[in-house]
């Protein structure tokens, strides 16, 4: 009896899949500002933490870029210039100004994607193994000092996702303890009450497992049709989506 072959995804679909819940999930966090999770419609409040399902893809795919990059310096150049490119509608979507010390902190995500990129450099230097666990330490702790999205989590997922990858076994348990860890970081610090923290620590949590269900079992490893036009497509895409959700907020009056 054959078994049905689910990896039917290629590169280009998995990350148009990964932005579609994320810029829908955006747009409902940030219009909804303030309101309070009780006070918010279930949909949105069910769109919103869905979006969740894209970092881990993210994530995934800084560890494969890493593998699989020609020029790992010039990646890492690359993902500067985007992080500092996108923390201008990031800034201005939270702040609706660019005059504040909110620029500086929190950062965007594409830096904690650019911190993980330097740790994944770190973990496969010719560092004595001590001095690797240093660094790697002190890069994790910048990403909390600097309040990147993801913080402290984002490292070892990509970590994960790196040394793990023939392990499947492993990094699956491995994803799941950090996510968990994360999501109990999460819900303790959270003021939404415990009835609302807990909605968030499952729908949050079954939107990255189901992320990483899709990377390990439809994802063939293939290149898609475009290559060239979905990688410069996301580069564009991301701060784009986040000016877009400035413009709309300016339009209703949110600033």
């Amino acid at each position: 009896m054959n078994r049905i072959n689910f990896r039917v995804i290629d590169r280009d679909m998995l990350k148009y899949l990964a932005i579609i819940p994320m810029t829908i999930g955006h747009f409902c966090s940030y219009l909804a500002g303030e309101t309070l999770y009780q006070d918010m419609p279930f949909l949105s409040f069910l769109l919103m933490h869905l979006a969740v399902f894209a970092p881990p893809i993210f994530f995934f795919f800084i560890a494969e870029g890493f593998r699989y990059t020609r020029s790992r310096k010039k990646y890492a150049l690359r993902l500067l210039l985007f992080a500092v490119v996108t923390q201008i509608p990031f800034v201005l979507a939270n702040e609706g100004t660019l005059l504040t010390w909110a620029f500086f902190s929190p950062l965007n995500i594409i830096f904690t994607l650019l911190i993980g990129l330097l740790a994944l450099m770190v973990s496969d230097s010719k560092l004595k193994k001590w001095q690797k666990i240093v660094l790697i330490i002190l890069l994790d702790a910048a990403t909390l000092l600097l309040s990147s999205e993801w913080m402290i989590f984002g490292i070892p997922l990509m970590l994960v996702f790196h040394h793990l990858k023939e392990q499947p076994k492993k990094r699956f348990f491995a994803f799941t303890g950090i996510l968990l860890a994360m999501q109990t970081t999460s819900g303790i610090l959270s003021f939404s009450g415990w009835g609302w923290s807990s909605a968030v620590f499952v729908l949050q949590t079954l939107s990255c497992l189901a992320a990483y269900f899709v990377i390990d079992k439809c994802y063939n490893g293939k290149k898609g049709r475009h290559p060239v036009f979905a990688k410069w497509f996301f580069y564009v895409f991301y701060p784009a989506h986040l000016f877009a959700i400035y413009i709309v907020k300016l339009l209703l009056g949110q600033f």
